[in-house]
């Protein structure tokens, strides 16, 4: 049967791209960057956290990411460009190796990501993962349904292997955690948040789809 169309309704938007790191701007996030030790003893942060924001060494760094996240909120997602996504806080982590980061997200902020600066192929991966109650089709407290492989639509979790130059984009509430660093090599990274400005909502207060509960639905014309 091929005459069937499937809809990820409800997706949770994961963005994969590359920035064009230059080799001045890594030489400085990796040697003019000051970091400090975190107290949960797992990795180092910048002592700065809202290094893009204010080193004005990185503010070509700041564009590059700015500009990917214009293309994640534009082109994918549709987002009216009246809606100023800005970059509220950003910092450089290092790892070590041995050194992780544990499941968490990112408050106060509405969007995320993470651009990798300097890593190989053991540096560790970094792995999303569902909520509990946030449900496809099955609910692994009812049964547990074995699957021949995980794809988009059936997936628990989805771990993403770090390259040099890779930006992550994804929505800041979206749990994720670095496995421990394998690596003789220590790994550069920036993390970074954003959360839009301006004036939102309607001006009378009042459209149609509200009362309905269903602002910003999308009617299938098949």
């Amino acid at each position: 049967m091929k005459n069937y169309k499937i809809r990820p309704l409800f997706a949770i938007p994961l963005f994969q791209s590359t920035v064009d790191v230059s080799k001045e701007e890594k030489d400085y996030i990796i040697n003019n960057v000051e970091y400090k030790r975190y107290p949960a003893d797992n990795g180092f942060g910048s002592t700065s956290k809202f290094l893009l924001n204010d080193d004005k060494s990185l503010a070509s760094l700041k564009k590059k990411i700015d500009d990917c996240v214009i293309e994640y909120l534009t082109t994918i997602l549709n987002v009216n460009p009246q809606c100023n996504f800005q970059m509220t806080n950003s910092w450089a982590v290092r790892h070590i190796k041995g050194d992780e980061a544990g499941q968490h997200n990112h408050a106060n902020a509405m969007l995320s990501g993470i651009l990798y600066i300097q890593t190989d192929e053991k540096s560790g991966d970094v792995l999303f993962t569902k909520e509990r109650n946030y449900f496809n089709l099955f609910n692994d407290q009812v049964i547990q349904v074995p699957f021949n492989d995980q794809n988009d639509y059936n997936a628990e979790g989805w771990a993403v292997r770090p390259k040099n130059n890779m930006i992550l984009l994804f929505p800041s509430h979206l749990r994720h955690e670095v496995y421990p660093n394998e690596s003789d090599i220590d790994r550069y990274c920036v993390a970074f948040n954003h959360f839009p400005f301006g004036s939102f909502g309607y001006d009378d207060g009042y459209n149609k789809n509200v009362q309905l509960g269903l602002k910003n639905t999308t009617h299938d014309q098949r």
